[in-house]
């Protein structure tokens, strides 16, 4: 098990059991705030016409999260990382998970790192 671990948005969704994926024991997820929105929409969009679902679900989400972390202190580190690719969410995660010194969870297999464990759900 590890003690703590950042996760993008679909590390999230797995650890909270919503897509499948390798279900990483996890003791504290940490996870940047703007990833609640990336999250809520896709809920939103997986839910169309049943808000209630999305709303219950986005719970199941939150419950599974230890801590937030604000996006702004990783965010430009990560958009100058991220020309040319599309996963601003994975690369912003990333270098939380690097600057905290722990693993990071995610569906992305594109994210590598040569600092830290990068655990594939």
């Amino acid at each position: 098990m590890q003690p703590a671990a950042v996760a993008d948005a679909g590390g999230l969704l797995v650890l909270a059991g919503l897509l499948e994926g390798i279900d990483h024991e996890v003791d504290e997820v940490l996870v940047l705030d703007a990833t609640s929105l990336l999250v809520a929409e896709c809920l939103a969009l997986r839910h169309e016409g049943a808000p209630h679902r999305a709303r219950t679900e986005f719970g199941l989400v939150s419950r599974v999260v230890s801590e937030w972390f604000p996006v702004r202190a990783v965010a430009i580190e990560a958009a100058i990382a991220a020309i040319g690719q599309n996963d601003i969410d994975g690369l912003a995660a990333l270098a939380l998970a690097e600057s905290l010194d722990v693993p990071i969870v995610t569906k992305n297999r594109d994210l590598t790192s040569r600092k830290i464990a990068v655990l594939y759900c």
